[in-house]
Parts: structure tokens; sequence; C-alpha cells
């Protein structure tokens, strides 16, 4: 009801759904960890080292629900929960590859975890009931930001398994996705009119908003192809295509789009080395079988050698699989917990792509609108371009599996994005009858 105050206890009804959910995802998480941990050396070799990383996550699911309802947070109930889970199955597989098992503050990543539910709920609790709309008006610094970041780790990044990094191999591209859904929202808002002018279905290029568009989206897509962070490119370019296309409903957009993709990738494989091989290697592996196809086909043995069951957590030979904790999780997880493990957390990731399509149908301010299904299809087009690489129904990018893969910087961005998601879900506030006359419909 309408101008109607909710209390703990009615917040605490309301995210029932949540905590059983998040009850049955930690009693999940924590019989894997047991059965990994039996795999590894057996309960007598079990220390407090070994145990932190689960009790980490545990205290964390337990601190993000009761702060939710402290704050008589009413945003969406269930989309958390597809998000913690498939966080848990990324803390389970970095505790399978030994990469957890002392949690030291050394680094981002052993601290990945509480950092990023810490973020997440602070913008949960900053951009809630409308709040997000102050980001409207940052679309302008948030490219100019993105730009500059992009321009700095050119300059002073390190180049590492072909992608660059800053110092601890923090890679700023994450915070580049966020920056630059921001600006294309508020863009798309401010310009939508001038858009959905077309010509026999086709945008106008002497449009001005177009010739902005393609200088201000040009610059960063240049900067990233000097990278050679083609998976990017191409991610972002397809939440490019479907934010026109939601802001302006012209469907030429989608065709045009489509289009461009394909010269794209004609280009990347006509005049760029790295694009080049990234082919060869995706349509014939064993041409370079112990070179740049040893990925793919290592990636494939283990997706095989797992079948329908797996062969059980802790039973695997990750060590076989390179960049096994990054890049190609998703193997290992084929391996170890079959095909069916593979579905299982597959079914997660559609079950939170739908929430979180379900959230930005239902926001009636055009910015917020976009700005959740910016967010929603990035997650959904990076996890499609991993599954992809590692199944061989698309070349490999390096792009990482949302929530799973190995890296701090990574996961703290996609929380923060979460947060944006979430806030993003709980219905603005009724206008004040008393100071506007009336309520607006």
């Amino acid at each position: 009801m309408a101008g109607k105050k909710y209390g703990i206890v009615d917040t605490w009804k309301y995210r029932r759904p949540e905590r059983r959910l998040f009850l049955l995802t930690s009693l999940a998480i924590a019989v894997g960890y047991a059965l990994v941990t039996v795999r590894k050396g057996g309960i007598s070799s079990f220390n407090l080292h070994d145990a932190m990383p689960l009790a980490v996550y545990l205290c964390g699911i337990l601190t993000v629900h009761l702060v939710l309802i402290l704050f008589k947070f009413r945003g969406d109930p269930l989309l958390l929960s597809a998000v913690l889970f498939l966080c848990g199955i990324g803390m389970l597989a970095r505790f399978r590859l030994g990469a957890t098992e002392q949690i030291v503050i050394r680094n981002l990543s052993s601290l990945a975890l509480p950092l990023g539910l810490a973020l997440m709920l602070l913008v949960i609790l900053l951009f809630r009931k409308g709040r997000y709309r102050m980001l409207e008006s940052l679309a302008v610094p948030c490219v100019i930001s993105a730009i500059a970041l992009m321009a700095a780790i050119i300059l002073w990044g390190e180049r590492y398994r072909g992608a660059l990094f800053f110092t601890g191999y923090t890679n700023p591209s994450e915070l580049v996705k966020i920056l630059l859904i921001i600006f294309l929202s508020g863009f798309l808002v401010r310009w939508r009119k001038e858009l959905q002018d077309t010509s026999v279905g086709l945008p106008r290029l002497t449009s001005r908003a177009v010739i902005l568009l393609l200088i201000s989206w040009g610059l960063p897509m240049a900067l990233l192809l000097f990278q050679r962070d083609l998976g990017l490119i191409v991610m972002l370019n397809a939440v490019l295509i479907v934010l026109i296309f939601m802001a302006t409903g012209r469907p030429s957009y989608l065709v045009v789009g489509l289009l461009f993709g394909v010269v794209f990738c004609i280009a990347a494989y006509a005049f760029t080395a790295h694009g080049q091989a990234r082919f060869v290697t995706w349509l014939n592996p064993f041409s370079d079988a112990t070179g740049k196809g040893w990925q793919i086909l290592q990636a494939q043995s283990a997706m095989y050698s797992g079948g329908l069951w797996g062969v059980g957590l802790g039973a695997g030979a990750p060590e076989y699989i390179p960049i096994a904790s990054s890049d190609l999780v998703y193997a290992v997880i084929g391996e170890e917990i079959g095909y069916t493990g593979c579905g299982v957390v597959v079914a997660f990731f559609v079950a939170l792509f739908f929430r979180g399509y379900r959230i930005a149908s239902q926001i009636g301010h055009p910015f917020g609108r976009l700005l959740a299904a910016g967010i929603v299809s990035t997650l959904t087009f990076q996890t499609l371009l991993n599954i992809g690489g590692v199944t061989k129904a698309l070349p490999l990018t390096g792009t990482t599996l949302p929530f799973i893969s190995h890296g701090g910087s990574s996961l703290m961005t996609t929380f923060l994005s979460v947060g944006l998601l979430m806030a993003l879900s709980e219905k603005e506030p009724a206008p004040d009858r008393g100071k506007t006359g009336k309520a607006k419909t």
C-alpha cells in the first residue's frame, strides 16, 4: 500500500525467501568444502587456515542478510541468492586449486570476498530509494575517467599473459565496464529522441547524437584495441547494441550492430596477429597442439573426462589445465562435477540474468532502466564469452567467469555492479502529497 511504513519485522518476513535460499546455499557449499578437504588429505590434515575461507564466506552471507533487514531494504529478495551461490562455487574452486590455503592480509585477492560484500552493501544503501539518479549527471565524468584509466594502464601497465595490469596484477578494465555503462545509460537518455530519427530504418550518420556517440565510444574502444582486449571490446559493443535498441525501440540498430560485429571479426582476423591466432586456434587447435592450442585442448579433455556426473570433487587433475583458476575454471567444474554440475551453475546464472532483466523491466525511470539492463547484459555476455570459449562454441577471449574465476579486482567490481542492481530493484518512495499536491503518475 502507498505510504505504508515498513519496520524491521516486516522486512524480516519479506526477505524470508532469501533467508531460506541462503541456508540451502551455505549447506551446499559447506558439504562441498568437506568433500574437497577429505580428498586433499583427510580430516586429520584440516587446520584453521583451511577453514578460514569457508568461515569468511558464511559470515559474509549472514552479515549481508542481517544488514539488509536492519536497514529495512525491500529490493529484490532472490537475486543475491544466485550471486552468493556462484561466489561459493568460486571460493570452493579456489580452495580446491590451493589458491586460498592461507587467508592472509597480503593482497587484494585474499580479501576480495569480504571487501566486495562490504562494497556491495555500501552501494545498495547509498543509491537505494531512487538516489541512483545522481549518477545520470556523472555520465561525462565517467567516460573521461574510463579513458584516463585505460590511458594510464597503457603508459604504466605491465603485460602478463597478453593483457595489461597495474602492479599487483590489478586490472582496471573491470572498473572501466561500469564507468562506460553509466556513461552510455546517461547518454542514451539525453539523446534518445535524435537516435530515434532514422532514414530508411538506418541511423542518420550526420545526426549530432550519432557523431557524439561515435567519438565518445570510439576512443575507449580504440584504447582497448591497443591493449588487445578483444573480449572486452566484443562484450561492451554487444551491450551498446542492446541499450540503443532499448532506448530507441528501433530494430534497425540490432541489424546495424550485427553487421558491425561481423565487420569487426573480419578486421580482427585480417589485421591483428592476436585476433588471427585466436580464430585459427579456435577452428583447429590441433594445428598447434603443444602451443597456442594447448589451453583449449586441455580444457576439452577435462570436460570430456568428467562426463555426466564428474570424477568427484577433489579427484580431478586441474594441474594439467592452463590458467585453471581464472579463464578455464569452468573446465575444472566440468571435470569434477560433470555436465550435471555445469548445468546447475548455468541454471544459477540464468536465474541471475532473469531476475536482473525483470528488475530492469520494472523500473519506470529511463536512466535506471538502461543502467540495470546494461549491468545485467554485461554479466550475461561475459558469461557467454567465457563458457563459450571453454566449450569451444566461441574463440577463447581471456574473459573471466563472473563470481567464480580467481581475481580480486574482478570480484570486487562485479559486487559493485550487483550493489547497483540491488539498489535499482527497490521501489522509489511515493511523492509526498502534502508537498506536491498530488502524486505523480
